[in-house]
């Protein structure tokens, strides 16, 4: 089974907003988030008729924002925009149909506890962020862990497949990378990932000889965590960039959002030795004086 959401090859959007993406989005962003195929979205770009000429702006402003809107040379211009589509028209019409035929298999899940398993490539702490008026904190639920080549009963999936386990079942299993396990647990949809909750009988049938995800780690690199703008690719690779769902308390959140962490506390991607003292360290770890970190 294929996660067609997921495709990347489908669709590409020039919004400015997917320009770190190289304009590149998922089928999911456009089909399910977003809702712009094909009507396309509308933003509206804040001008400055006396900004926009070389002049001066009577508060002192150099760029136009939210206080600017009760000015008199306040002005807007209404953009749409259309995302375009790559596949030629049998090759789009194949598309549709594995996303029906997605969302059957999905829809047949619900509700139901099944078997999962794979092989552990990541896995990394679970963090939330919760934003309560103005006061933001970061909340550790857990471990959150990628299965390749995993399966959903007895289906195998080709896309990765990740499992939420919080920290007692972590302490118990002391799951790590290059683990293969098998456990009962209920599958859906999480902004277009598949994701395995409520887990059971989480069993390790093979161990991969890496050192467990510890939770004293964890919290460590929450304290640590900085958010990094654009969410460059590098950073998206790195596996120390985490993703985290962004909640809002109180009142109804606009939009869902995600906002890339950088567990090393590095929030300029141009400034990060980490990837250079990840090879250096793999090149000669006995020099070095260290074993090379896990990836």
């Amino acid at each position: 089974m294929r996660n067609s959401y997921k495709r990347e090859d489908v669709f590409v959007c020039r919004h400015e907003s997917h320009r770190g993406f190289d304009h590149r989005v998922s089928a999911y962003h456009v089909l399910i988030e977003k809702r712009c195929m094909p009507h396309g979205c509308i933003d509206f770009v804040w001008k400055c008729k006396r900004l926009d000429r070389g002049g001066a702006c009577p508060k002192g402003y150099r760029h136009v924002g939210n206080n600017c809107a009760q000015c008199r040379f306040y002005d807007e211009e209404k953009v749409q925009r259309r995302p375009a589509c790559l596949l030629g028209e049998a090759a789009y019409r194949d598309f549709v149909q594995d996303c029906r035929d997605f969302d059957a298999w999905t829809e047949r899940l619900r509700g139901r506890r099944v078997e999962v398993g794979g092989r552990i490539t990541d896995l990394r702490p679970h963090l939330i962020r919760e934003i309560d008026g103005r006061r933001s904190r970061l909340v550790l639920r857990g471990f959150l862990v990628r299965l390749e080549r995993g399966y959903v009963g007895l289906e195998g999936v080709e896309d990765p497949l990740y499992v939420r386990i919080g920290r007692r079942a972590q302490q118990r299993a002391r799951l790590a990378r290059g683990d293969r396990i098998d456990c009962l647990a209920e599958v859906g949809l999480d902004r277009g990932r598949l994701v395995a909750t409520g887990v059971r009988r989480l069993e390790v049938e093979e161990r991969g000889g890496e050192a467990p995800a510890a939770w004293e780690a964890a919290l460590l690199s929450r304290l640590d965590a900085v958010a990094v703008p654009d969410q460059p690719e590098r950073c998206l690779r790195c596996s120390r960039g985490v993703l985290v769902d962004v909640r809002e308390l109180g009142r109804e959140q606009r939009r869902p959002r995600r906002e890339l962490l950088c567990l090393e506390g590095i929030g300029r991607p141009e400034d990060c030795p980490y990837e250079a003292l990840v090879g250096l360290n793999a090149s000669c770890p006995a020099a070095c004086g260290s074993p090379a970190p896990a990836r």
